[in-house]
Formats: structure tokens, sequence, C-alpha cells
């Protein structure tokens, strides 16, 4: 039963709409919970588009018990209207929920609402079954009717989740355009809600309001799913749209004091590093390997990181390792596990389960001060495999200052990635160092497992972070 007063109406005055509602059992649904990780904290997609959780010790048996959200939206649609007749309040965000949560007027508490009641279906395998997805995108679909019209505070959040949850069509590495078209659509309503859209503001309020995020999400967005349509050759007609609209929306960023001096040419010149280091500092979005020393040092201990991951993949272990350590729960990949960084080392603490089965390649990596003695955020290094057929979103990195190392040690064809707008091919045993705050993406149309080790870790040009710092930063200048 929905009320429609408020606490001074009159109780002759008062209003309710009472309609039965059967719980779907998406949302009542009792199963073994998988040891799988769930949220400790909630980042806004505008920090990063990577998120960390605490990991589920043991296996529980658990019942989820929502509402049935398309019944809890019909009632709420209808309040509205019962309202309007008898001259009181429209549509407010405390009266939509999702289970015990209500919304407000808070983006980013909105944006942890749904994210935390996606997690909840993705991270079991509730989000195997084809049916319980297209729910949920059902139900996602109603909360951004409300977020385009009366509920705008819900669009940051609603968007981000179209492109967090359901940018890989079916589970699979090709793009969902309808999920990926409606998180465009609602995150330029996020941009004018915010106020954002504003570039005659003040620095400080821009940056307060998280914009520049705001902006660059939807100017990739735009660019990517323009690409894709051209590629296809879909939609030529909308192609050229979002492609024109990303473009006009890119160099009217360029005019704003805080990028202007930047001197970047096109979309795929953006990178949060740049926050960072001033217009001085050379940008690339991929830095020559022969002179970062830890590139090097990669290399030359290839063997030994080898040996480690084929022994824990020829033992079926990886899985296991993976889940029973810091898990990235990004949701970057079409599945859950298709793109899998195994943790050996985070933020300078080793991961015990796995350097017990890759003591050498741990050891190695805490010998080097760019990742075992570096306060940068979310510096470490992980064993990472990607499934063939599959890919990871176009995302960057937005917590700088980091530089990206991937170390191939299984490289089957098919699999690449785009860094701005340099491409890079893997090869066993050679190092690539990149810049991960720009726009990058990955696609594997081959038929093996690719393997890399990965590493994040402190910039070159990065003095703060680094407890050591760098012998030689003439690299930052040419």
């Amino acid at each position: 039963q929905l009320s429609c007063f408020d606490s001074m109406t009159p109780p002759e005055s008062r209003t309710s709409v009472s309609l039965a509602c059967s719980p779907h059992p998406l949302w009542q649904h009792q199963w073994q919970r998988r040891p799988l990780p769930r949220k400790s904290r909630l980042h806004s997609r505008s920090a990063s588009g990577h998120h960390h959780r605490e990991q589920l010790r043991n296996s529980t048996t658990n019942t989820l018990k929502y509402c049935s959200f398309p019944c809890c939206l019909v009632l709420l649609s209808r309040l509205p209207h019962a309202c309007e007749a008898q001259g009181q309040r429209q549509l407010n965000e405390s009266d939509v929920f999702l289970g015990s949560s209500t919304f407000s007027t808070n983006e980013s508490e909105n944006l942890g609402i749904i994210y935390r009641w996606l997690d909840d279906i993705m991270w079991t395998n509730l989000w195997d079954d084809p049916k319980n997805r297209e729910v949920a995108f059902s139900q996602l679909g109603q909360l951004s009717d409300l977020a385009v019209g009366p509920l705008q505070s819900l669009a940051y959040g609603v968007g981000q989740a179209f492109y967090s949850y359901f940018w890989f069509k079916d589970n699979g590495g090709d793009m969902n355009l309808p999920a990926a078209s409606r998180s465009i659509d609602l995150l330029e309503v996020s941009l004018n809600y915010s106020g954002c859209a504003d570039l005659t503001q003040g620095v400080g309020a821009f940056l307060g309001k998280v914009c520049p995020e705001r902006w660059i999400y939807l100017i990739m967005i735009s660019a990517e799913v323009g690409r894709e349509l051209a590629i296809s050759r879909t939609d030529v007609v909308e192609s050229a749209r979002l492609l024109q609209k990303a473009d006009n929306l890119f160099n009217a960023l360029m005019e704003y004091p805080f990028f202007s001096f930047r001197n970047w040419k096109s979309i795929y010149d953006i990178n949060t590093n740049s926050h960072v280091f001033n217009g001085a500092f050379v940008q690339r979005p991929v830095w020559p390997s022969h002179r970062i020393p830890i590139a090097a040092f990669f290399e030359e201990h290839f063997g030994a990181f080898r040996e480690e991951l084929e022994n824990i993949v020829a033992n079926d272990l990886f899985d296991s390792l993976y889940f029973a350590g810091h898990v990235s729960m990004t949701q970057f990949s079409g599945k859950r596990e298709s793109w899998a960084p195994l943790n050996l080392i985070h933020n300078g603490v080793l991961s015990p389960t796995a350097c017990a089965a890759a003591p050498r390649s741990c050891d190695l990596l805490s010998s080097r001060p760019e990742i075992a003695r570096c306060s940068a955020k979310d510096v470490g290094a992980a064993f990472a495999r990607l499934q063939p057929g599959m890919g990871i979103k176009p995302h960057f990195w937005s917590a700088p200052p980091r530089l990206g190392l991937h170390l191939g040690l299984k490289t089957p064809l098919g699999a690449t990635m785009a860094v701005g707008d340099q491409t890079v091919v893997w090869e066993e045993g050679k190092a690539v160092v990149f810049d991960d705050t720009y726009i990058h993406t990955v696609e594997h149309r081959g038929t093996e497992v690719r393997y890399l080790l990965i590493a994040w870790f402190c910039h070159p040009c990065d003095d703060v972070h680094a407890e050591v710092p760098p012998d030689d930063i003439s690299l930052c200048f040419a």
C-alpha cells in the first residue's frame, strides 16, 4: 500500500493506492552461493572503472527477498496520478525503491543502490540464465524511464549501470547496442541535471561535481557506439550522428580552462594522467618499453613467471586462487570469469594463497619498488586471463597517476588492445608499457585463452608516490 500525503495532510484528504504484488522468482530465490566476493565500499563510476570488494570466505545458503521490481514500479507509477487528482505532489525519489533501499537526490547513493542490486545477481549463478538478465534489463529500463523524466537524479546511476552490466550482448563479446544507446541518453541527462553541462562555472565547482569524468564517459561511449555502428554497417546515419556528437562534445570541453592547455587533438588523446602532470610533460598511450626499467626486468624473468602460471593452469587452480584473493569486480567483460586477474600483489600486500602457488613470481614482484613501494592508487600485479570470443569494454583509469605493463605469457592469435589511437598485439616474452588512463579496449577473436602478467606501477614521472624516486625523468619531456 502506497499513500499520497505528507504528515500535515488531514486524514480525510489522504489518498492510498493498494495492489497485490507477487514476488518475481528472480528476487525471491534460494541458491547455494559460491564463494564469490562482495562489495566492501562504493566507488563512484567517476572515480574509476575498477571496484574492489571483500570476499565471501564461506559458502552460505541465501534467500533474496526483493519486491518484484516491475510490480513496485506499477504501484509507484500510479501514485503520482492519484496525487495529482488530489492536487498533491509529484513522484519523488523516496517513492521508488529496490529491496529495502529507497532512492534520494544524491546521485552517488543512487548509483550504489543500483550496483548492489545488480551485483547480487551478476555474481551468482542467476546471471547465467538469459531470462534473469532479461528481467533485470527490463527493470533497469523502467528506472531509465523515470530517470529521463521526473527523477533525473537517477540518470547517472542508471546510465552507468547500462554501461557496466549490459555493455555486452548475451554475455558474449559483441556490443549490446540498445544498452549502450540508453547509457548515452542517460549520461547526457545527468550532465544537465548535475550542472556539469555549464562550462561557464568555476573550476572548483566543476571538479567538485566530478564533471570531468561525466564528460569523458559521455564522449567515450558516444564515440565507441558510433564506431561500432559504422564497422558493423548497422546504421550509418546514426553512426555519423553519434561520432559528430562525440566530436562536438570534445571540442566544447577543450574550450574549458581545466582542459584547454592540454593540446589534445582528438577524443583518443584524452587521458587522466594529464590531470597530474602539466603540459610540459609528454603524454603517450604506449610508452617505449626499452626505456622503462621494470619492463626489461619482466622480460628477463619471463620464464619464471610463465612456468608458475602454467603450473596453476595445469592443476586447475586458477579460478579457486582468483576467488580466494583480492578480486577486481569490474564488470569489464561479458561473463564473470571471462576476464580474470589473479592477484599476486596489491597496494604492497602479497596474496598468501596465490603466492603459495607462485612463490618465485611474488618474490620477483615484491623486489620492484615501482610496485611494492609505491603509494599510488591500486598498484599491483596479477596473472590475467581472457577467454576467446570475449572482450573488455572501453574504459579509462580516472584516479591517476600510474602506468600499466603487460608481459605476454600465452598470446594466441586474435587478441588485440586499442589504447588511445594505437593498437597493441601481445607477444610471448615481450613487455608492453601503456597509459591506462587513456581510453582502451580489448578484443579476443581467437580460439585459445590469452594469459598475461599485468602490472600497475608508479608513473616514471611521479616523484610523490614513489618511495624510491625515478632515476631518470628525461623520458617525461621527450
